[in-house]
């Protein structure tokens, strides 16, 4: 009766925190039936599970630099040496390539930076390039979030000691029931899912908090950048010219033997006993057509 009674509580506790809204906090603490003066449940003397107090707030951070450099290559290099010292790593970068080995690469990165090096790391990779284009920085604050789901873990938590003690206590049982003792399991391990969901979602949470994410484009600036992209050779297009050509009389040589061989007997075949027949009817009404009127004599 006392663990059903523990169980009862638990179950009603975690049903209202599953039932608020996205955001809200639960109440500071789950007392037990211990704590209700119905007696103590095994293994939970006076048990109290307190909530952790976020400290602070617990914010995502975002930012995006676009950047000019003479030397792109040099500054994605300089840009990486920098992220890694400060603890931080390049979650993706790209370098886009180019028509020729004298060109510079435009480069786009992705990088996860302790929160608090963020201000510092931005400066370095500022001075990293020649001009700054855009710069932009941006925050969500998720400690309602944090707070809501470290409620509802604890909670979980809770409730899946109590279901445990309760799946042994009817293992023990001499005339066990096999449909409550596979209830009961069930209803373990759909708790145990739902706290290793939200376990999932905490430890996203934390990996936003901690790490800042920073976009970073670099570009060549301007003045680097070649007039001429590639150089003029004629021969080249020469060449390209007289390659079309012969692929153009090509493709019309292909197409005559195509149809002479092929598209010309089937229409041949489909399409000439239409015409021997219809040169038959015309020739058939065109002997029933009247002659006309005999000439008089001696006109």
């Amino acid at each position: 009766m006392k663990r059903v009674l523990a169980l009862t509580m638990a179950l009603g506790i975690a049903l209202v925190a599953c039932s608020g809204e996205e955001g809200a906090v639960t109440a500071p603490m789950v007392t037990t039936a211990a704590d209700s003066g119905e007696g103590e449940a095994p293994g939970a003397e006076g048990m109290e599970i307190a909530f952790e107090v976020v400290q602070g707030r617990r914010v995502i951070r975002r930012a995006a630099l676009e950047l000019h450099s003479a030397d792109t290559r040099s500054a994605y290099e300089q840009i990486v040496r920098m992220v890694e010292t400060v603890g931080g790593f390049v979650a993706d970068a790209t370098v886009f390539p180019t028509s020729g080995e004298d060109e510079q690469p435009q480069v786009s990165l992705v990088l996860r930076v302790p929160e608090g090096h963020l201000n510092s790391a931005m400066t370095a990779i500022k001075a990293a390039a020649d001009e700054v284009v855009s710069e932009s920085r941006g925050a969500e604050d998720v400690t309602e979030q944090f707070i809501d789901l470290e409620a509802r873990l604890t909670n979980h938590r809770a409730l899946e000691v109590e279901l445990r003690a309760l799946l042994e206590e009817v293992r023990e049982q001499e005339n066990a029931d096999p449909e409550k003792l596979l209830r009961v399991f069930n209803e373990v391990s759909r708790v145990r899912g739902e706290i290793e969901q939200m376990q999932g979602q905490l430890n996203h949470l934390t990996d936003l908090t901690e790490l800042a994410t920073l976009s970073v484009g670099i570009t060549p600036t301007p003045l680097a950048v070649p007039i001429v992209d590639e150089p003029w050779a004629p021969a080249e297009v020469a060449r390209d010219s007289l390659r079309n050509l012969v692929a153009g009389l090509r493709g019309i040589a292909d197409w005559i033997i195509a149809f002479s061989l092929f598209q010309l007997p089937i229409l041949l075949l489909s399409l000439g006993p239409l015409a021997l027949l219809g040169y038959l009817i015309y020739r058939r009404f065109r002997r029933r057509e009247p002659t006309g009127p005999a000439p008089a004599a001696g006109s």
